[in-house]
């Protein structure tokens, strides 16, 4: 019965592999025979639509499956210790064309495309649907394949283009002897779909006539969803890895044409420009500000730096700035919530297994907006040698609560020894976890900081501790430190992933001004971020001293050229959307996931990665002392707080990319290799 649906027409481009039918075909109902039979149903036919969103990516689950994978512990961002997780391939240099997932990722992406392409061809003879909903509902499947084919580009660079074909039984091999297209042509076909969608002016507006959002829309491709997709295309296209990087001009196809551009193309980055400007002056977003009760605000003295950025990032309609959100997402968290052995069963437990390398954790800012080596209050101490209980343990941790210096709110309190909860080792905290930015007290659970999303535990992963290693399970952080975003479990009206959201678009606009020379128009709409995150705005050149907007002492840059603001742009990128799966993708379009500025000269200035990290995704992993190795009565308290080298992970410039799978270039001959692979 199903095999007479494939048989007609859902063979996909020969340039992918389906999986087996039985399983692709699940949801076809069973009493549908052909496509006819799908096409003349009003609910199968919306079914279908149904199915082309469910391959939007689901990033948010440890589990990865068809276009999704758990991108953060594929970066410097984290690290998940299971056997079983895919990005260990990534971080490990294990990874290969013949890797299950670089096979999956390529053949579910052609599939949705597939799926799009026999939507269009058939939605028409769907009599029970009104012609504006046909005509709706065939701009999101249009829509919808653009997207696919970016995500391809992302993660595999040119790919080949169907257009609008639907393989059948009868088609000739060759027709799938088919090169890859240039980037150039994949760019301005994705441009042009997505253009043309919105040209038509038929899709649903994420907002209502009253201009609030609108509900019922949330989840769909809408106008404005649309509108930031192309924008996130031109980023792409404009990137130095896609637009001028020479480690990519020598990928030729097999007649000797170039895939990539031979030379940087400006107007590139004057469309992105236009594109995220056009967004944020649409007038219908603004930075999410919240008092230190929840409240929404539009006045900037009265927010709660700490409230802001953390439901800045929250997948609701009630977020102001959000721009699409993924409904049905998982939005698992059991990764994040600290095991918590030896707690009542009261407490909500998980694995607490998300963990962060130090080299990331050392890149958010002080309260004062600066980097951990260039703040003088900042507490530094011997690593390799800290101070023991008898040389002075309160030299690095302290009792006291801290309080934003802003708002007042309290960050932590540490806890008590005994009373409800019984505890073992101390309860203090690190002095370098104090007078830190809000961004990394809503991003990093670290040792001894209380568990207040619930009664208020202190999270404790030395050893022997309720959430360390102990000797008897794999549930437990390497690094000494757990991944803290995006856990908004005890927050009832989180019903979607915050995928796209107007500090993105500040970002996007700050990076093509920066690219373009407009360095202070570029540092204005990072200072915008800065702000609301609480820590001091950069000035706009070495004359713009003074106080900022909240008061603060504006940060003097270095040096105000275009690689030094570049970078500027490119941290506060890093920090603002940590773990909402963009950092794997802009390093390697930055071309500096390999530790080095575009292919030159080792980056050692603490920008991009911590001035003492060598390797850029690569390279040693620090973390802190888990195991208690070395520990003695005389350094029981602090023993932990020594940083020890936990993994070796490996970044060469070809992963950039991932390899174009094994069965696809040994099937079609004329598809070529990515570099190096």
């Amino acid at each position: 019965m199903k095999n007479k649906i494939i048989g007609l027409a859902l063979l996909a481009a020969g340039m992918v592999s389906l999986p087996s039918c039985d399983s692709y075909f699940d949801d076809v109902p069973n009493n549908a025979t052909t496509l006819d039979d799908i096409f003349q149903n009003r609910g199968m036919t919306l079914g279908w639509l149904t199915n082309i969103y469910s391959f939007y990516p689901d990033c948010t689950n440890r589990y990865a499956g068809n276009t999704a994978m758990y991108w953060n512990g594929g970066s410097i961002e984290g690290y998940l210790p299971w056997d079983w997780v895919e990005t260990h391939d990534i971080v490990q240099g294990s990874l290969t064309p013949s890797t299950g997932f670089v096979e999956r990722l390529w053949k579910q992406y052609y599939i949705g495309i597939t799926n799009c392409n026999i939507y269009m061809a058939n939605v028409d003879k769907c009599d029970p649907m009104s012609d504006e909903e046909k005509t709706i509902t065939k701009a999101e499947a249009r829509a919808f394949r653009a997207y696919f084919y970016l995500n391809l580009v992302k993660l595999f660079g040119p790919v080949p283009l169907m257009g609008d074909r639907v393989s059948s039984n009868d088609d000739p091999i060759s027709l799938y002897q088919v090169p890859r297209n240039t980037v150039d042509e994949c760019f301005d076909y994705i441009i042009s779909e997505f253009k043309a969608v919105l040209d038509q002016n038929v899709l649903m507006s994420s907002f209502g006539a009253d201009g609030a959002y609108d509900d019922k829309n949330k989840g769909s491709f809408t106008k404005e969803a649309v509108e930031m997709l192309l924008c996130d295309a031109y980023l792409f296209r404009a990137s130095y890895l896609y637009n001028g990087d020479k480690y990519c001009q020598e990928l030729l196809n097999p007649d000797g044409s170039m895939l990539f551009p031979s030379a940087r193309d400006e107007q590139k980055w004057r469309d992105l420009k236009a594109q995220a400007l056009k967004i944020i002056n649409s007038g219908k977003y603004s930075l999410v500000l919240r008092d230190s009760q929840d409240h929404m605000t539009s006045d900037l003295s009265s927010a709660c730096p700490f409230k802001s950025v953390f439901f800045a990032s929250m997948g609701t309609s009630t977020n102001e700035e959000l721009i699409y959100g993924r409904t049905s997402a998982s939005k698992e968290v059991y990764a994040m919530k600290p095991r918590f052995s030896g707690l009542p069963s009261s407490y909500d437990k998980g694995a607490g297994a998300l963990t962060i390398p130090l080299e990331f954790v050392d890149l958010y800012f002080t309260n004062k907006g600066l980097s951990i080596d260039k703040d003088p209050d900042y507490f530094t101490y011997d690593t390799d040698n800290p101070p023991t209980d008898v040389r002075g343990a309160k030299a690095i941790i302290q009792t006291t609560a801290y309080r934003d210096p802003i708002s007042g709110y309290e960050y932590f309190k540490p806890a008590s020894s005994g009373g409800a909860v019984s505890y073992t080792g101390p309860t203090s905290i690190m002095k370098q976890f104090y007078n830190r930015e809000a961004r990394f007290y809503l991003a990093v659970t670290f040792q001894n900081r209380p568990w207040n999303f619930q009664g208020g535990a202190a999270v404790q992963m030395q050893f022997n501790g309720n959430s360390g290693a102990d000797g008897k399970t794999h549930d437990y952080p390497i690094f000494g430190t757990i991944v803290r975003k995006n856990y908004y479990e005890k927050q009832s009206n989180w019903d979607m992933s915050c995928e796209y959201r107007l500090a993105e678009v500040y970002l996007d606009y700050a990076e093509a001004c920066a690219e373009l020379g407009e360095l202070e128009e570029a540092l204005k709409y990072v200072n915008e971020i800065r702000s609301r995150a609480g820590i001091a705005q950069y000035g706009l050149n070495a004359g713009d001293t003074g106080k900022d907007i909240r008061k603060q002492d504006k940060v003097i840059l270095p040096a105000y050229d275009q690689e030094t603001v570049l970078k500027a742009i490119y941290r506060e990128r890093i920090l603002e959307l940590a773990y909402e799966n963009k950092h794997y993708f802009d390093v390697r379009r930055w071309s500096v996931a390999d530790g080095t500025w575009r292919g030159g000269a080792e980056m050692t200035d603490g920008w991009i990665y911590p001035a003492y990290h060598k390797g850029g995704e690569g390279g040693a992993m620090t973390g802190f002392n888990i195991n208690n190795v070395g520990q003695t009565d005389e350094n029981k308290n602090v023993n932990f707080y020594k940083r020890v080298k936990q993994q070796e992970r490996v970044f060469t410039k070809r992963m950039s990319f991932l390899p174009i799978p094994q069965q696809e270039v040994n099937r079609n001959k004329q598809c070529v290799q990515n570099r190096e692979w």
